[in-house]
C-alpha cells in the first residue's frame, strides 16, 4: 500500500474532512462552552446581587445544556457514568425550568 492509496482511504474515512480541522474545531466548541458557563455563572450572582432575585432562566438553559452533551458523550460511549450524568443534569434543568414558570407566574 502506498502513500497514495493511504490517503484516498483517510479521506473516505473521514468524509473528506481534515483531521486537525475537527480537532480544532473541537477544541474551540469547548472553549466556548467553558467560557459560556462562566458568564451565566457571574450572571447569576449579579442578578442575585443586583435585582435580588434568582436567575432561574440562567440556570435552567446551562442545565438543559450540559444535559445534552452528556446524553451525546452517552450516546457514543455507551458509559453508565455519563448516563447517570446526563440524567441528574437533566432533572436539574426541569426543577430550574419549573421554578422559572413559577417566578414568571407570581410577577
Amino acid at each position: 500500500m502506498n502513500k497514495d492509496d493511504i490517503l484516498k482511504i483517510s479521506r473516505v474515512e473521514n468524509q473528506n474532512r481534515d483531521i486537525a480541522d475537527i480537532e480544532i474545531s473541537k477544541l474551540g466548541i469547548r472553549a466556548g462552552w467553558i467560557v459560556t458557563v462562566c458568564l451565566a455563572a457571574m450572571a447569576v450572582v449579579l442578578d442575585g446581587i443586583f435585582f435580588e432575585r434568582p436567575a432561574y432562566e440562567i440556570l435552567f438553559a446551562v442545565m438543559a445544556g450540559l444535559s445534552v452533551v452528556f446524553f451525546c458523550k452517552y450516546a457514543k460511549l455507551q458509559k453508565r457514568h455519563e448516563l447517570i450524568v446526563a440524567i441528574i443534569y437533566g432533572i436539574a434543568a426541569i426543577a430550574w425550568f419549573f421554578a422559572w414558570m413559577i417566578q414568571i407566574m407570581n410577577r
